[in-house]
């Protein structure tokens, strides 16, 4: 399937996926202001993607800088959250740097534990975040799809 975010973000995601609308997204994410996201119900995944313009001074502020202030930000929320890697890749076409943290939590009142992968890429002034939450027992299977909808990342 393909999708268009904030008119300036094109991706694919697998058909096994469905859009979640504006309840489900406030439901997981607290809001659905400048986010889209997709759901496999079946295997309990989420594929996302949130956008923030930049601001006054955005030709201060990089990705990197926006993934450490979220990765504080997660550390404070999330339950027992661990750091499992960071990287730097290319993405939207090997042409946009995205920094990336992949990382695992414990979900309120259950003894289940996630796995996460989120990925912050400049573009113009708008700053997107890429994010895939699973079950950890599952990532293995689910986590290649992510892989898939960053790998078709196009600008246009």
């Amino acid at each position: 399937m393909n999708a268009k975010i904030n008119n300036e973000i094109n991706l694919t995601y697998p058909d096994t996926y469905q859009e979640m609308g504006e309840e489900e997204l406030q439901r997981y994410f607290s809001t659905a202001q400048n986010r889209w996201g997709v759901y496999d119900a079946e295997r309990h995944v989420i594929l996302s993607v949130c956008w923030k313009k930049a601001g006054f001074l955005s030709f201060l502020t990089d990705a990197e800088s926006i993934l450490i202030g979220a990765e504080a930000r997660m550390k404070r929320k999330l339950i027992n959250y661990r750091r499992l890697d960071a990287s730097k890749t290319k993405i939207a076409s090997k042409k946009k740097n995205a920094f990336g943290i992949r990382f695992e939590y414990r979900v309120n009142d259950a003894n289940i534990y996630h796995s996460g992968d989120m990925r912050i890429m400049k573009y113009k002034k708008n700053f997107y975040t890429f994010q895939y939450i699973g079950r950890r027992i599952t990532d293995e299977q689910c986590h290649p799809d992510f892989d898939a909808m960053i790998e078709s990342v196009s600008i246009g």
